[in-house]
């Protein structure tokens, strides 16, 4: 499905915008996974839009996981693939409290002779914005991406006091009085990303996108010894090279 095609019946569907859409539909025309995985799917529209480009490639499949109240939203992500007529290509699960559980049963899944066979070539990360949660998820979640595979974080930038700033209480499952004040004010992603992930001997190719998408990519081969890297910050102005730059490919 094209984008134009996508965006117009998705357009009203939170939680992603049509330019971060963009990058994503694009990115991954450009990859071509063949197997996804979306940790955190809410209403589904950044499934819908991942499904699309699996339709435009006409090949692959994506694994969507969530919580059990999902089920209850007025637009669930069942609707929105109804609306794109895309959901051949989306597995849906939904945990009562946790994607982990799902990662932990997925490992023991790909284990072969005490060894975890890794099953995925794209894993997107959107779900808690969590310390906990999510620095848990990204290395259960890098066990089953293959080498040469891409790591995808949104809410690089979120915090926990602007939610409070906004009258919420509650946030994805986490209550904020059971946070300390250092963790309700820094954003946990990008902690995740920056102490995590990139200092995470098998990652390169390091960047953040407008403060909110945090991209990494899986070494085809484990380095012997791991060197100092640079994460690289893109404003939306340096964009439009990076696209042209996958579209090229």
């Amino acid at each position: 499905m094209k984008f134009k095609q996508a965006a117009a019946l998705l357009d009203n569907v939170p939680h992603i915008s049509r330019h971060s859409a963009r990058i994503l539909y694009d990115f991954l025309l450009s990859e071509k996974p063949t197997d996804c995985l979306e940790l955190g799917f809410a209403h589904g529209a950044s499934s819908g839009y991942i499904a699309a480009a699996l339709d435009e490639l006409g090949t692959g499949a994506l694994t969507s996981v969530d919580l059990e109240s999902s089920a209850e939203f007025e637009t669930t992500i069942e609707k929105t693939l109804d609306r794109l007529n895309l959901t051949s290509y989306v597995r849906i699960v939904r945990e009562v409290n946790s994607y982990n559980w799902f990662l932990k049963k997925q490992i023991e899944a790909q284990t072969q002779n005490g060894v975890c066979v890794p099953c995925y070539d794209f894993i997107f990360i959107d779900g808690a914005k969590n310390w906990t949660i999510d620095g848990l998820a990204f290395f259960l979640a890098d066990k089953l991406l293959r080498p040469g595979g891409w790591i995808l974080l949104d809410d690089y930038g979120w915090r926990y006091a602007d939610a409070i700033e906004r009258g919420k209480t509650r946030s994805d499952g986490v209550t904020n009085r059971d946070l300390s004040e250092d963790q309700i004010a820094e954003p946990n992603i990008a902690a995740i990303f920056n102490l995590l992930v990139a200092q995470h001997p098998c990652y390169t190719d390091l960047k953040v996108q407008d403060q909110s998408w945090a991209w990494a990519r899986k070494l085809a081969e484990t380095p012997a010894q791991a060197g100092a890297k640079t994460v690289r910050y893109e404003r939306k102005s340096l964009l439009r090279s990076r696209i042209q730059r996958w579209r090229a490919k």
